[in-house]
Parts: C-alpha cells; sequence; structure tokens
C-alpha cells in the first residue's frame, strides 16, 4: 500500500482533511480537545505560515490524505512562532477552554509556559504529530511518514530525532523505525 502513496506537504486546500484526522486519530490529546474549529481555524494555518515546522502528507490515488506527520526543528521555537502568528485566536481559544475544566487550564498554562521560557538546547528535531487514517492503518504509511520527517531532520543538520508521546502512542521506535 505505502508504494501507491505519495508524499506531498501541507497546502490550505488540505488543511480540513488533516484537522479531522487530528481530531479521529487523537481525541484525547491536547489539541484536538481545543476542537475541530480550532485546528482547521488556528493551529494548521499557523503551522503552515512557520519556518520551524513542516508537515508531510501521504495522498492516496485519489489525492486525498491518508496520513500526515508535522515535524519541527525546534519545538520550543516552533510553538513560540505560530502563537505569535495567531496570537490572538490563540489567547481567545486559550480563555474559553480554561474555563472548561481545570485540566484545560493547567494543560493551557504548561502550554504558554513551555513556549515562552522553556530553552531548547539540543539540536534534536521532533516529530510532533502523527496520525494515519483508521483505514489506512497497518500499511506502512507511519513508517513513511517518519522515514521523510527524519530525512528532513538530516537535510537541515539535527543530531537526531524525538517523538512527543500522548501515552496512547507507545515504543513508535519499534513501530515505525
Amino acid at each position: 500500500m505505502k508504494n501507491d502513496m505519495k508524499l506531498s506537504h501541507l497546502e490550505p486546500r488540505w488543511i480540513e482533511d488533516i484537522a479531522k484526522i487530528h481530531y479521529d486519530s487523537l481525541p484525547n490529546d491536547f489539541l484536538p480537545l481545543l476542537g475541530l474549529d480550532f485546528l482547521i481555524n488556528t493551529f494548521y494555518p499557523a503551522v503552515i505560515s512557520s519556518e520551524l515546522g513542516k508537515v508531510f502528507l501521504a495522498l492516496n490515488e485519489f489525492n486525498e490524505p491518508a496520513g500526515f506527520t508535522l515535524v519541527t526543528l525546534n519545538s520550543n521555537e516552533f510553538l513560540r512562532d505560530i502563537i505569535k502568528n495567531r496570537f490572538w485566536d490563540f489567547l481567545k481559544i486559550g480563555i474559553h477552554s480554561s474555563f472548561i475544566s481545570l485540566i484545560n487550564f493547567k494543560n493551557n498554562f504548561q502550554v504558554i509556559l513551555s513556549g515562552l521560557f522553556s530553552k531548547n538546547t539540543s539540536d534534536l528535531g521532533e516529530i510532533y504529530i502523527i496520525a494515519v487514517k483508521n483505514s489506512f492503518r497497518g500499511k506502512g504509511i507511519g513508517k513513511l511518514l517518519v522515514k521523510k520527517s527524519m530525512d528532513y531532520l538530516v537535510e537541515n543538520e539535527r543530531s537526531g530525532i524525538k517523538i512527543k508521546n500522548t501515552g496512547i502512542q507507545y515504543r513508535m521506535d519499534r513501530i515505525f523505525l
């Protein structure tokens, strides 16, 4: 199946598809908990405008996204960059979601602190998000996307890679590498 896949970069026409894959694949992750509308109208438009992150898509034979990965050259700087690009949108959703639950408030506070004050002194890149549509899982698409992400990090002179772990994604190195 992976041989039928074409790799591409995220373009505005695919934002809604990618947001839906993200929302469906990682429903308990922090970003999807902020809502599909947030992913479509705030997060992914900000991601596209950042030079510090790249979204790679696996497109099926109909040129539709089957999965994607978001890889960053420096996750702290990336986070600062996308928040800066859409500051008022991030502030609005942050305030709104903070009133919904104490957990959201805690998560929002941690993201703000991390984005504003954390210093990344390593030269590791990060796979920030990886998601594949349910109907395409188990067909090597994740492995293909991780390989593309790793190639991108090597091209950008990163010494290694770290993979964000949401708790449901376990032993990613054994699955993808």
